[in-house]
């Protein structure tokens, strides 16, 4: 069986008041270009997802070969702006782990 770790957050988007405009977001280090996940040169996926089951809500965008660069930061937050979410706003929330299927 084989896991990945979730790390996810919430952009209330400037209003604290309307749970029903709230975008929660997931970022999973991924293995990539050969390289086991979260070491140097991996991949990051991010995704939005529902509320309250952390469901997946697609797309999902990788950007592959970043982990440990500094272009990692700049990259997630160029995804994350796609759907709106700005990632200097958003609250981590919690840690995830789910199983993948193989």
């Amino acid at each position: 069986m084989e896991y990945l770790s979730d790390e996810i957050y919430l952009d209330k988007r400037d209003n604290d008041v309307e749970p029903d405009t709230w975008f929660y977001f997931r970022v999973t280090g991924l293995p990539g270009l050969g390289n086991p996940e979260g070491t140097l040169g991996a991949t990051i996926e991010v995704c939005r997802v529902s509320w309250p089951k952390l469901e997946d809500i697609p797309p999902a965008t990788e950007t592959p070969g970043v982990v440990a660069l500094a272009s990692a930061w700049e990259l997630v937050n160029k995804a994350l702006r796609q759907w709106g979410i700005e990632r200097e706003r958003s609250i981590f929330i919690g840690i995830r782990d789910r199983q993948v299927s193989a």
